[in-house]
């Protein structure tokens, strides 16, 4: 495997044994993996990004109808070693799948928008990806499509998981299956190089 410099997991209690598990399957470098609660953890490459600040905050809930919590948006701003700051966060979105109204719908974009610009900087190029929980043709990202970039989605569940940024220039994904064995995930792998 190659190196990623920011990787981001959803539904995902122990990132420690998520990064030793790819550490064993070849991936290489020293990354420092972050825990943003409920089940989300963002991971970096130290050798190549100096992390700067981070957090995480209550963007919605699921709805009555299958309802396991509220959800998050984690964050980090992270400045390259070339100067460059990046404004990365990570989401995994209400149920039921594509649910819009209360606090599943758009009004989850809007919170979304919310985080960043209340902690992104002027200048940061900005990543938002997840599960949302949300197909394109869904109120949640179609609010989303509005205001950032759609990069890149995937295809498993409907296509609920998608990544965004404010400069597209150059951004190319892959999709990269669910992984192997019985810790396999029941969602693609998705990866997307940008060019800042």
């Amino acid at each position: 495997p190659e190196q990623y410099d920011i990787m981001a997991f959803q539904e995902c209690d122990d990132r420690h044994r998520v990064i030793n598990d790819a550490k064993l399957e070849g991936l290489p470098g020293e990354y420092e993996a972050l825990d943003g609660g409920r089940a989300v953890a963002i991971a970096y490459l130290k050798s190549r990004w100096t992390l700067k600040a981070h957090g995480s905050e209550d963007v919605g809930e699921d709805d009555q109808h299958q309802h396991y919590g509220k959800r998050t948006a984690q964050w980090v701003r992270l400045q390259h070693a070339d100067g460059n700051v990046v404004f990365f966060v990570n989401h995994h979105g209400p149920l039921p799948v594509g649910w819009g109204g209360g606090c599943t719908g758009s009004a989850v974009a809007y919170n979304i928008m919310r985080v960043i610009a209340e902690h992104a900087h002027r200048d940061d190029s900005i990543v938002l990806v997840g599960d949302f929980n949300a197909p394109a043709d869904s109120s949640r990202i179609m609010e989303l499509d509005t205001r950032l970039n759609r990069v890149f989605s995937g295809t498993e569940m409907g296509g609920v998981d998608h990544i965004f940024t404010n400069c597209a220039a150059d951004a190319q994904g892959t999709n990269l299956g669910k992984g192997r064995g019985e810790f396999g995930s029941d969602h693609d792998a998705l990866s997307v190089t940008f060019k800042f």
